[in-house]
This record gives C-alpha cells, sequence and structure tokens, in this order.
C-alpha cells in the first residue's frame, strides 16, 4: 500500500488527484506545515530536504509531486499515463506546462493572497500579483484553442495530466480569478471537478482546510 504524507495545497492536491484517478489503495497522512511539522527530526529522516508531498512505498520515499505522480501511474499501468513512448511524453509535455507556467502563476496569486495573510508573511504584493495576472493571461490563450479540438490535454483522453492540472487550476476559486474569457478551460475544469475521483480526494484534506482556514 502507499503512503502519502501532504498538505493541502497544490503540491499535495496533485498526487491525491492522480492517487483517486488510479483507484488505488493508499493512506493519508497529515503533514501540518503551519506548525512546521515538516522540520522534525523524524520527518527529516524521511526526505531530507523537508517538503512535503511525500510518498512511502515499499520501504523506500519519494518527493516532488511530478516525480510522485509519475512513479505511481507506471507501477500501476494506468492508461492515464500510456506505455506508449509519443503518448506518454505528451502527459509530460502538459504537466511540464502547467507547472512551469500557468500554475506557477496561479500559485504566486494564491500565495501572495490567501498564504501571505493566513500565515503572518506580510501583506498582499499588488503588483506581484497582477504580474502573475497577466503571465496567466498569455498562458492561457493558446491553452483556450487547444479545447476547440480535444476535451483533454493529451491523446484525446483524459490523463495524469488532466488531473495533476486541477490542482492549479482550482486555485481559481479562491482568488477570485474569472475565466469568463476563457469558456472551454471551464468546460474542462468543471468536468474535472465532477469526477467522483475528485471528491474522495477533497474529502481527505477538507477537515483539515476547514479548520485551519476558517
Amino acid at each position: 500500500m502507499y503512503r502519502l504524507h501532504g498538505f493541502f495545497t497544490q503540491n499535495t492536491m496533485k498526487t491525491l488527484y492522480v492517487l483517486e484517478a488510479l483507484g488505488v489503495d493508499y493512506e493519508f497522512c497529515f503533514v501540518d506545515l503551519m506548525q512546521r511539522e515538516n522540520r522534525t527530526e523524524s520527518f527529516m529522516k524521511k526526505p531530507p530536504i523537508g517538503k512535503v508531498p511525500v510518498l512511502e512505498h515499499d520501504g523506500e520515499y519519494l518527493c516532488e509531486s511530478g516525480a510522485i505522480c509519475r512513479y505511481v501511474s507506471t507501477i500501476e499501468k494506468s492508461p492515464l499515463f500510456p506505455a506508449d513512448k509519443l503518448e506518454r511524453a505528451r502527459v509530460d509535455q502538459w504537466m511540464t506546462f502547467f507547472s512551469c507556467h500557468p500554475g506557477r502563476w496561479l500559485t504566486e496569486i494564491y500565495f501572495e493572497k490567501i498564504i501571505k495573510p493566513k500565515a503572518n508573511l506580510g501583506e498582499t504584493d499588488p503588483v506581484a500579483c497582477e504580474r502573475a495576472e497577466n503571465f496567466v493571461h498569455q498562458q492561457f490563450l493558446p491553452l483556450e484553442r487547444r479545447f476547440e479540438f480535444t476535451d483533454w490535454l493529451a491523446n484525446d483522453a483524459m490523463s495524469t495530466a488532466d488531473v495533476f492540472a486541477l490542482a492549479y487550476m482550482e486555485q481559481v476559486h479562491a482568488i477570485d480569478f474569472p475565466l469568463n474569457d476563457y469558456p472551454r478551460i471551464q468546460e474542462w475544469v468543471g468536468r474535472l471537478e465532477a469526477l467522483d475521483s475528485t471528491t474522495r480526494a477533497r474529502a481527505r484534506v477538507q477537515p483539515y482546510a476547514q479548520a485551519m482556514m476558517s
């Protein structure tokens, strides 16, 4: 069985969405970053860099959400992460795109508007938010065009890339980033949020998120 250690922000949510979409048996262990539980001596014995999420499997530890998602998808031999080399590369392509481009900037806005005030890390920087919003709009334009021809990111089928990307995209709700100009993106997010696996993943962290963010 897999054991996942994590928080409730997007990096952990990426792994939870993938684990649930794959339908694997796993245990979720909440790590309270606000209390620096990721810096305790016992936790640092898992990944020495003290980051979450961390996956335990067969006595080994793995960190970094992308690596975890690819590893479990490969172990489970899931069609969500195709065996065909080109099809798998296309899935990788979109996972990388979201990590490096729109996901990066949506996460920066989330940090500025949500995390900084809650964690007493200073005031929200409106200049940083505006810069990040401009980058997101630039990157959403080609994504919107892509969905003219397909319902999913890669290979005309739902894949690890889609549920991975949802963890970034769902931040639009908390940061009030409108998707009105991107109806196809909005429909794609709606398809992902309607999945039973999405509901199950969110239920794993909801009690912790509600208690800490209310």
